[in-house]
This record gives structure tokens, C-alpha cells and sequence, in this order.
């Protein structure tokens, strides 16, 4: 040790000896020297055209050189990676007798540093590739400020393509950027911390400032740690935007089409892990809040968290599964989904709102989701909506494993109250009972709209009793002696014995296994299609009043049109032909969807269950009629 310690001392003696020659004599005889060595060291060369002198400094020795550049590789689009008038820059003795050179203060002068990354992953400012193999760097400057310095950064794989004008006073680092970034055009300034740490990754840097990317703008104040690795930040951020969709381009992880949005929160990064915490904004007119996080230490960023809202606008709901607007010439959504997107982000994100503000016509309640995402299958399980005092609820699964979408939908409509099913009309306010059904679809496509039209499954709705008033059914009866004497009278409610809509669905066409309608005073029977792909239908409701009148019309009505322009007319032949006969429809199909559902309930000794069971017999009665044989009339004997 004390050999090692006597070497110590007279290597510093000889360097302090060396210095105070060259102060003497001037360091312009080192130019030269340090010229080609650092061309030799790093294959680039190194120029110092103006004059190499020593500055007074009480600490450290400290130089400046004028008119320096540093050459860029040959693969570089520009010759120079750094040049500046001057370099000022102290130097840390000790250091260097292990060979690491140390700059306390480094002062730049008129500098212009081109950093560049080409499209093989070739970075200009690594000068030795295994320097990322040593537990300490070999150049380290402590402090850096910059006199009307400018810093340029190219990155070809990324799509990076920004420039940045920067000077330091005496309140920290003044900064300016503008350029493009993956083809979204950038604009920000702001103000960085007084002290620049440019190699440390253990000193937290101030930041504040504002950036327009595209037409996402975040403003952010807090500090960043690492500066040049972003190892760690913590910040308050402002974000806005035209939809978070936007944000893709950004972050490279996929989000959900949204109306404008804009959000407030701390944005903290902790090892591998960024988490938006604590953010409250608004999308559209719903309000949002809630915390995010993502994980990058997986194959792909891993997303969860969960979003809240108190009040959520209908015309908002695109912002949890993505439906976004109908087309223009129907009412179904068929926004695109883009499902190679997906595969940017694996997600398990719980969403909740409390009110639903929508058209009276449309009473939805409350929404709870719980949003997963793996290997391009996003699948919403449970997702449930409160509708009409009841809940529909049940697995969506949307997997993008391949270019087009398949789609599976099984959701249980439970407890649908009629009377807020049909808010604004008068006469449905004193309704009384419980609409349950199944939609059990599956199809392909990009769009909701899409995933329709092509969609095959069943769709079944019942209601297993209630009441109902006797001027709507009197209306569906065209019972017009009844619906005077209601008027007159007054209107009350009526039983409803059993309401079944069932459907058979193929090829986005709606068959109707059963249509009835069954009360005190008319039963109205139906049957048609549905058309999910242009969205038309084409149904017939036949009513048969229960009561003699004179006056009933006793005819049926069609429902046709499109779902955004339905047309309801009677059937004019049908009434000029009234008395010929009657219109006899088909008989329930026994394999109806709903078969199972109000089996669970009161089964065959509901009112459902009994008039099926008529039903199915009286088909089967008029099956075994036709075939048996007819016995011999008179006249043949």
C-alpha cells in the first residue's frame, strides 16, 4: 500500500508540474497531440482550430478551447455530431488515475450536437460498444450549461425527427422543440432545472413545460430522474387530446376512440412501471377519474387499473368498447376497430359509471365492465348495463388474432320493467311486469355494424305476466268501437298472460321463431324478418280480439322500413276483405331460445308454459288432421 501510495503522490506531482509548464508556455502544443488521439482512440477526427488555453479556477484545473467539432461516423446524414465557438470545461484530477475522465463543469458556446439513430440500430454517440459493459462510464460530466446551444435528434426506426433550442440563465435551462414524431408534427417548450445531469441517473432534474404532439397537447411540471435514460419521473400532468386513440401514436399502446377528452393526474414512473395516478378529466360530456398503470418489463406493456364515472353521456359509451358513431345511413355503429393495434398491449381495466345521461327513450342506468386484453382478444367479462329497472348482462369477446375480427356476445337480459321501457308514452306509465331474455350471437368483422350483419345465433325475449293498458291493445286491434268506448270511459290495465319475441339468427337474418302477445282482450300473433345487415325489416303483427265488436277492423299490421325510419300500416287488401277468412300464422316453434330461461323460473305451470303447450298441441292436432284419412262421403254407396 505504501508503494502503491508514493506512486500516487509523485504522479501527481509530475501533472501538477506538467500543468504549471503548460500554463507557462501555453497549451497550444498540446492541440495537436490531443487531436490525433482522440481520432485514433475513436475513428472520428477531433478539431480544435481556435486557441487552447488554461482558466483560473480555485478547484479544479479548467481549459477552453474555441472552434471545436467532433466528426459523425460515415453512416451519418450530417458530417459534424458536435462543433461549438467554445468548450470551457474543468477537469477532475484524481479520476483520471483510473482512467475516467471527470468534468465538474462543462460550458458549451454556440454548440450544435447531432444525435442520430439509423433504421439498423446504429447510434452516433456510442464511441466504444462495450462501454455498456462497465460498472462505471469513462467520461462523466457533473454540471453542463449551454449559451445558445442547439440540439438536433434523428431517429429513423422510431420516426423521430426534432430539433431543440436550448440556454441556460440563472433560473435553470430555457428550451424550445419543434419537428415531427412518428409523422405527428411537435411543438414544446418549457424550462429544465438549473443543473443538468447528463450521465447520473440518481439526481432528480426539474422539468416543466408544454407539448403539442399531432393534436394531443401535455403540459407537465415535476422532476425526471436519468435524464437521458428516463429512468424515473415524477410528474403533474395536463393532458388533452381529440380522442385517446390519438395517444397510439404517442406511447405506441392502443386506446379507445373517444370524443375530446382532457385529464389531470401525477404521472410517476417507479422501475419498470409508469402509473397515471389519481386523474380526473372529462371525454365528451361523461366525467372520468381513476388510476392507470403499465408494466413494460413483459413481452408487451401490461395495462391495469380502473376508470370511474359519475355521469357518463350515452353518445360517450364508444369510450369503453370502442362502437363510436353509427354510419350515415343507419343506426348501428360501424366504426372501425383496428385490431393490429392490439397486439401493442395486454390489459385487465375495471370501468364503472354510475349515471347514465341519455334520451328518456333510451333508459340505461349504470355500466360496470371489466376490460381484458391478451394476445389481440379483448373480451369485456361481465359486462353489464341497467336498463329499465332491470340488468342486461353477460361475456363479450372480440378476438383480433387474425386481419378480420370474430365477435361472441352471450348476455342475459334480466328484469326489464315495461313500464320504463316506454318512459315517454302516457298510456305504458301504469304497465306492470318483467321483461327477461338471452342474445347469444356470434360473427365477424371490424365494426359492430359488420359483426351484425354477419352474425348467427338467437335472440329471445319474454314476459311471464303483468298488466298492460287496454287502449294500447285495443289500438293494435284496431278495435275502433273499443278504443271510443276507452276514451270515454277511461283507461285501465288488462292481464298480460304471456309476451314472447323469439328469434333464429343466420347470416345477419332475424327469423322469427314465435311473435305472441297474449291478453284479456286481444292476442296479436307476428312473424317476419329482421335484416341486421341494412338494417330493414319487414314484420306482421296480426291481431285477434277476444270480443266481439262491430266495429274491429280485425286486421294486420305491418312493420316495415328501416330501424332509423320504421312504418307501421295496416293491411288495406286484408281490411276490404274482411269475413273471408281468417289468417291462420305458424305454429310456435318448439326450439324457441327462451324455452330454457322460463323453465328455470315457474316452467310449465306459468302462463308462458301453458300457452306453448297449447300451442304445440294444437300443431300437432292440425298435423295429424291433415294427414288422416277421410272417411267415405254418402254418395259412394
Amino acid at each position: 500500500m505504501r508503494v502503491a501510495l508514493t506512486w500516487t503522490v509523485w504522479l501527481v506531482l509530475a501533472l501538477l508540474v506538467v500543468l504549471a509548464l503548460f500554463v507557462a508556455f501555453g497549451l497550444n502544443l498540446l492541440r495537436g497531440p490531443l487531436e490525433r488521439g482522440v481520432t485514433e482512440a475513436t475513428g472520428r477526427e477531433l478539431r480544435m482550430e481556435g486557441d487552447l488555453r488554461a482558466v483560473w479556477s480555485w478547484v479544479h484545473p479548467r481549459f477552453r478551447a474555441t472552434k471545436v467539432s467532433f466528426a459523425n461516423p460515415d453512416w451519418a446524414a450530417e458530417d459534424l455530431m458536435f462543433s461549438a465557438d467554445a468548450v470551457e470545461a474543468s477537469v477532475s484530477l484524481l479520476p483520471l488515475l483510473r482512467g475516467r475522465v471527470v468534468l465538474p463543469d462543462l460550458h458549451l458556446e454556440g454548440a450544435k450536437l447531432n444525435l442520430e439513430q439509423d433504421a439498423e440500430g446504429r447510434r452516433n454517440w456510442v464511441l466504444d460498444p462495450d462501454a455498456g459493459n462497465r460498472e462505471e462510464p469513462r467520461v462523466v460530466v457533473r454540471h453542463l450549461t449551454v449559451d445558445q446551444g442547439r440540439l438536433k435528434y434523428d431517429d429513423a426506426a422510431r420516426s423521430i425527427h426534432v430539433a431543440a433550442d436550448l440556454a441556460t440563465d440563472g433560473g435553470g435551462t430555457v428550451f424550445s422543440v419543434h419537428g415531427t414524431y412518428r409523422g405527428e408534427k411537435v411543438k414544446a417548450s418549457g424550462r429544465a432545472g438549473h443543473v443538468l445531469s447528463v450521465r447520473e441517473a440518481d439526481t432528480p432534474f426539474p422539468l416543466s413545460g408544454e407539448a403539442t404532439i399531432g393534436a394531443t397537447v401535455l403540459k407537465v411540471d415535476g422532476t425526471v430522474t436519468g435524464i437521458a435514460t428516463f429512468e424515473a419521473f415524477d410528474t403533474s400532468v395536463q393532458l388533452s387530446g381529440k380522442s385517446l386513440s390519438h395517444l397510439y401514436q404517442v406511447v405506441n399502446i392502443a386506446l379507445p376512440e373517444t370524443p375530446p377528452y382532457s385529464t389531470t393526474g401525477r404521472l410517476v414512473r417507479d422501475a419498470k412501471a409508469v402509473r397515471y395516478e389519481n386523474f380526473k378529466g372529462k371525454a365528451g360530456a361523461s366525467d372520468l377519474s381513476g388510476t392507470l398503470q403499465i408494466d413494460t418489463s413483459g413481452q408487451r406493456p401490461y395495462m391495469t387499473g380502473e376508470v370511474r364515472s359519475k355521469v357518463m353521456d350515452l353518445g360517450d359509451l364508444g369510450i369503453l368498447v370502442g362502437t363510436g358513431r353509427p354510419r350515415k345511413d343507419g343506426v348501428l355503429p360501424d366504426s372501425p376497430f383496428d385490431p393490429r393495434r392490439w397486439d401493442s398491449v395486454d390489459a385487465d381495466v375495471r370501468v364503472k359509471a354510475g349515471t347514465i345521461r341519455r334520451p328518456e327513450q333510451l333508459p340505461i342506468e349504470h355500466l360496470t365492465a371489466r376490460i381484458q386484453m391478451k394476445d389481440r382478444v379483448l373480451t369485456l367479462n361481465p359486462l353489464e348495463f341497467g336498463i329499465a329497472g332491470g340488468t342486461l348482462v353477460g361475456p363479450v369477446t372480440l378476438d383480433g388474432s387474425k386481419e378480420t375480427i370474430r365477435a361472441e356476445v352471450k348476455m342475459r337480459v334480466e328484469s326489464l320493467k315495461l313500464a320504463q321501457l316506454f318512459p315517454t308514452l302516457k298510456q305504458a306509465k301504469d304497465s306492470v311486469g318483467d321483461l327477461s331474455g338471452l342474445v347469444e350471437l356470434t360473427g365477424t368483422g371490424n365494426s359492430v355494424g359488420r359483426m351484425l350483419g354477419s352474425a348467427s345465433g338467437k335472440v329471445g325475449i319474454f314476459m311471464d305476466g303483468g298488466r298492460i293498458s287496454r287502449f294500447l291493445m285495443e289500438l293494435v286491434a284496431l278495435d275502433l268501437w273499443d278504443v271510443a268506448a276507452v276514451k270515454l270511459k277511461g283507461d285501465q290495465q288488462i292481464e298480460i298472460r304471456c309476451a314472447i319475441a323469439d328469434f333464429a339468427v343466420k347470416g345477419g337474418l332475424m327469423q322469427t321463431n314465435a311473435f305472441v302477445v297474449d291478453t284479456a282482450v286481444v292476442r296479436v300473433d307476428g312473424g317476419g324478418v329482421v335484416n341486421l345487415k341494412n338494417e330493414e325489416m319487414d314484420l306482421r303483427l296480426s291481431p285477434e280480439p277476444k270480443d266481439s265488436s262491430i266495429a274491429s277492423l280485425n286486421s294486420p299490421l305491418y312493420v316495415q322500413g328501416t330501424f332509423g325510419d320504421p312504418k307501421i300500416s295496416p293491411d288495406v287488401a286484408k281490411i276490404a276483405a274482411k269475413g273471408v277468412g281468417a289468417v291462420v300464422l305458424g305454429v310456435i316453434n318448439p326450439l324457441l331460445a327462451v324455452l330454457p330461461l322460463f323453465k328455470e323460473g315457474k316452467g310449465q305451470d306459468s302462463n308462458c308454459g301453458k300457452l306453448i303447450a297449447e300451442a304445440t298441441s294444437s300443431g300437432r292436432s292440425a298435423a295429424s288432421g291433415a294427414t288422416k284419412p277421410r272417411p267415405p262421403s254418402r254418395s259412394a254407396h
